[in-house]
């Protein structure tokens, strides 16, 4: 099984073996803003492509470089881009399923409105869970960052929030900060959220202790 650090890197990878296969002249710094990390870090991730023989390196006019893929880097490209597609479609169907068992257990204690609270995948897998349900999505609002309308849903608006029976906090990403965020507004009472996240929380509590 792999690790999260190893998950992330080959996904790293496997977004640095796609750009080369459609850019070859693309530069290492624009990778690392594509991919939003460290410069030296793709240099690193290179460094690796090269010494295990997933690309070749050729030297371009003006000083630049040509990656190319080795058919070995073509053959890993497609086992990383299957394995990225199984990891997202379980990750689908874990998040659907939480959001299952959370709409039952609210509509078994009489909810009938929510907010949504995110600004990710996550509240998008929130509002097609609540489809299946008598439950009503009255507003989606965002924690950490501008609200806006998803999916028709419109946002809410802290400074005169919605009449609802709970506010449901649905993030892939700072979940411990969103939530910190969402008790500003609302009381710990009114705050619910899928298994899925509550052990992703409890998870980043212990790994930070």
């Amino acid at each position: 099984m792999s690790t999260r650090r190893e998950a992330t890197e080959e996904q790293a990878i496997r977004q640095i073996l796609d750009r080369i296969e459609v850019d070859d002249e693309i530069s290492q710094r624009d990778l690392a803003d594509e991919l939003g990390v460290a410069l030296g870090m793709v240099n690193a991730y290179m460094k690796r492509c090269v010494r295990t023989g997933l690309i070749k390196i050729q030297q371009a006019p003006r000083r630049r470089y040509k990656y190319y893929l080795t058919p070995q880097g073509f053959a890993e490209k497609s086992r990383l881009t299957a394995q990225y597609l199984r990891d997202s479609f379980g990750a689908l169907r874990r998040g659907l399923s939480s959001f299952d068992r959370l709409y039952a257990d609210l509509e078994a204690n009489g909810v009938k409105r929510i907010v949504l609270c995110g600004d990710d995948e996550m509240l998008e897998m929130g509002i097609l869970g609540v489809l299946s349900t008598e439950i009503e999505v009255v507003a989606v609002f965002n924690p950490l960052g501008p609200s806006h309308e998803v999916r028709g849903v419109p946002a809410a608006d802290p400074a005169n929030p919605p009449e609802v029976d709970r506010w449901v906090l649905a993030v892939l990403k700072n979940g411990n900060e969103a939530l910190d965020a969402l008790r500003e507004v609302v009381d710990d009472r009114l705050i619910a959220m899928p298994d899925v996240l509550r052990l992703s929380l409890l998870l980043g509590v212990k790994e930070r202790a």
